[in-house]
């Protein structure tokens, strides 16, 4: 069973966007901040990002690149030790909801108006900057022996584009009412969650297996172990056996929606709601 390690308040708002590097967990919330947190030792770090924009997306590169997009469409690269800002842009008239780290100098960021860029961080030069669907990309995996980037897409689209021929492998309708999140799992199986409820496992375009997971729209899906976890709209966070999708254990710990779930570990991961809270789970035997 998962158990909860802490839990921690440390915004005044709603938080949308998460992301870890080894022990270290920053957050972005409605309150117009990005704070970092110690899993390690529960302390608070003197690391607070304010901005006129709530961030909505988070992404730890390394130790010392951390990736945040905004609603606004500002994206910004930040040297979290040192708090300098190495890259900014602005998506005029956009918002910046997914980013996903390509290899060891790309990170491919999606757009609220479907568009995907792929930005060499290490020259700070664009790629890569067009329209791939017709609605917000919500999450985007990415599988290095195919060169494949998975997108989700409001649109209810799973979106396969090849980085290295540019171009659209494939599309098809996934989710009713959208595609909210991604997992390539370690059986190099693609799961994903929707707007319907539902948690949908693919071998290309066949729908391997779906299940009624839960009670509203699906935000996160993540693998810790041999389990399959989800969290929802509904503010439950569930975690299934992987191989069968059989459930194993239901947590009802927040008391709002659960945005946000990222793995620690192959024994941990951490929770972020809209009542505030983060929270930080681990396996017990």
């Amino acid at each position: 069973m998962f158990i909860l390690k802490s839990e921690y308040t440390i915004h005044e708002g709603p938080i949308y966007a998460l992301g870890i590097a080894d022990h270290i967990a920053f957050t972005g919330s409605s309150d117009k901040t990005v704070k970092s947190i110690d899993l390690n030792t529960g302390n608070l770090l003197p690391f607070t990002v304010r901005s006129e924009a709530s961030p909505i997306s988070l992404l730890s590169i390394h130790a010392e690149l951390l990736a945040i997009g905004y609603l606004t469409g500002e994206f910004y690269l930040i040297n979290p030790n040192t708090r300098k800002v190495l890259f900014e842009y602005h998506f005029t008239g956009d918002g910046v909801f997914s980013l996903c780290v390509l290899n060891s100098s790309t990170i491919a960021i999606g757009l609220g108006s479907g568009s995907m860029g792929m930005l060499d961080f290490a020259a700070y030069e664009w790629l890569y900057l067009e329209q791939l669907s017709s609605d917000k990309i919500r999450a985007m995996v990415f599988q290095t022996t195919t060169h494949n980037l998975y997108l989700a897409s409001k649109s209810g689209e799973i979106v396969v584009f090849n980085t290295e021929k540019f171009i659209i492998q494939e599309r098809w309708h996934a989710h009713d009412g959208g595609v909210n999140c991604l997992l390539l799992a370690s059986s190099n199986q693609l799961v994903s969650g929707g707007k319907d409820g539902h948690v949908t496992v693919w071998k290309a375009q066949e729908r391997i297996k779906s299940i009624p997971a839960h009670r509203g729209v699906i935000y996160g899906i993540i693998e810790v172990g041999e389990f399959l976890i989800s969290c929802s709209r509904d503010k439950s966070i569930k975690v299934w056996e992987m191989e069968s999708l059989k459930p194993f254990q239901k947590i009802t710990f927040h008391q709002q929606s659960v945005n946000q779930v990222v793995q620690q570990n192959a024994h941990s991961f951490v929770t972020a709601s809209d009542d505030h809270r983060i929270a930080h789970w681990i396996y017990a035997e």
